[in-house]
């Protein structure tokens, strides 16, 4: 369904001043950006809605696979839409996808834009030119590589496994990607940080 990849999300690096939402799974009060919205699309399917743009009244959850979870379970979609509506327990792994699919496009966009490199030895060179701002690894990056990168000081975030970050790059894999300082071009490090630290939250967050 074209609603559900509505990937225009706005990336904020603070919370918006302006209404609270509460989440229909936890009770709890949170700015839009600790939370994932949806509507009901026309027919009757529940929709996640990242941009946050889509007509329909909406319904919030907390921006954490757990609470997702169990507003699916519970059928709480249908209590918060006062009707009966269709969420499926593929909801959760897709909105999941959705996130991580969010945070590769806006690296793909530095990669096109000259300002990210992948590879280990790329990766250093741009930090000792001092230009690298922003590192990506794995999620299933480990060893030795890892710890020199931490040891830089450089912020650092994990983004999909080493066949995703290899995709954006037109290679098998990719563990470590480094993105430029961020210049009148655009503000690829904003994004991509807060677009990973969103994904990585989601999947940290689960009820397992």
């Amino acid at each position: 369904m074209a609603l559900a990849f509505a990937m225009n999300e706005p990336h904020l690096s603070a919370p918006s001043v302006g209404p609270m939402r509460t989440c229909i799974a936890t009770g709890v009060e949170g700015a839009p950006e600790t939370m994932i919205r949806f509507v009901v699309g026309p027919d009757g399917e529940v929709v996640p809605d990242l941009a946050r743009r889509l007509p329909g009244r909406g319904m919030w959850v907390r921006a954490e696979r757990a609470a997702l979870e169990r507003a699916v379970e519970k059928k709480l979609f249908s209590r918060a839409a006062r009707a009966p509506v269709k969420a499926s327990a593929e909801l959760v792994d897709r909105v999941e996808r959705l996130l991580l699919e969010r945070g590769l496009a806006d690296l793909g966009r530095a990669r096109r834009a000259g300002r990210a490199v992948a590879g280990f030895v790329k990766v250093e060179q741009m930090i000792g030119r001092h230009q690298a701002g922003l590192l990506v690894v794995a999620e299933d990056a480990d060893g030795d590589g890892l710890q020199k990168l931490r040891a830089t000081g450089l912020p650092l975030e994990r983004l999909g496994d080493a066949t995703a970050l290899g995709g954006i790059f037109g290679r098998e894999q990719a563990v470590y990607v480094a993105i430029a300082r961020d210049d009148a071009g655009g503000a690829f490090i904003e994004r991509i940080s807060v677009g990973a630290a969103r994904w990585r939250g989601f999947r940290l967050n689960g009820a397992g």
